[in-house]
């Protein structure tokens, strides 16, 4: 056994590095730990996403539509939209990836509007058209539209118009067009998340940010675990054996320590050494 001080000295470096090796055969870093902790967390995490999407859609009288809130819940529904990095989770970047950015909004609505022969018209014409002859009439129960002509039946005789029904059929036309546009995206997200200029007018939701910081709050809870499990890994008696080695039997048992997914015996060797066998 170690007897003098330099001994002593390669005895812990000798066995200081079995335990680094039984620590992942890596060097054990914030970035390694923080990944394991997401890794822990990430189905938590979406589902902490969902409840937060499910909340925000409730609370939107526009995006609570069927056909807009079973397309956006289906396309965030992803676990790649969870990525997390030593600060914490990407949320909004990754929902920039998954479910659209701005560019693809605008580009879906355009296509939509082709397809529905309003996209020759200007911005001006064509929100005053979707607002007061589609939205209103469908969604706020708006009688009659302003400026919308009288419908001439036979005989040159002016018949009465269902403004509620043409709108709602076209307002249902609008969004299953601009739904087959996005395709797999749902970029109307930022909608939901931060409001929108067009109409309905309204502030957001912020549900990315209220979500950002309730996963944030899992990530550093269980950032702390990990940590303290790598901590831990050196139990007291192993400590005790490598301090004062000559107290110890061969084979006698240190203790079982458990490493992120890992299992280790810990024991003495016949020859005195440090043993770490993974269980």
């Amino acid at each position: 056994m170690p007897g003098d001080f330099t001994a002593d000295l390669k005895f812990m470096q000798r066995n200081s590095a079995k335990l680094a090796r039984m620590l992942g055969d890596v060097e054990i870093t914030p970035q390694l730990i923080a990944a394991i902790a997401g890794e822990r967390i990430r189905e938590k995490a979406l589902e902490t996403v969902m409840e937060h999407l499910r909340d925000a859609i409730q609370r939107s009288k526009e995006f609570s539509y069927q056909p807009l809130h079973r397309h956006l819940l289906s396309v965030f529904d992803n676990p790649a939209l969870i990525r997390f990095t030593r600060e914490g989770i990407q949320l909004r970047r990754q929902a920039l990836l998954v479910a659209g950015n701005e560019g693809a909004l605008m580009d879906g609505i355009e296509m939509a509007r082709a397809e529905l022969g309003v996209g020759l018209l200007s911005p001006e014409r064509a929100l005053e058209f979707w607002r007061e002859r589609i939205y209103r009439p469908a969604r706020e129960g708006l009688t009659r539209p302003r400026r919308f002509k009288k419908n001439v039946g036979v005989g040159g005789q002016a018949s009465a118009f269902d403004y509620v029904g043409y709108a709602k059929r076209k307002y249902s036309l609008t969004i299953r067009k601009r739904i087959q546009s996005w395709g797999a995206l749902a970029p109307y997200w930022i909608w939901l998340d931060k409001g929108s200029s067009g109409y309905p007018p309204g502030g957001g939701t912020n549900f990315i940010a209220s979500a950002t910081r309730k996963i944030n709050e899992m990530f550093k809870t269980e950032i702390g675990k990990v940590g303290a499990e790598y901590a831990e890994a050196i139990t007291n008696e192993v400590r005790a054996f490598l301090q004062s080695p000559e107290g110890y039997e061969p084979g006698q048992f240190l203790g079982t320590v458990t490493v992120g997914e890992k299992s280790f015996r810990l024991s003495v060797t016949p020859t005195g050494e440090l043993g770490i066998r993974r269980v």
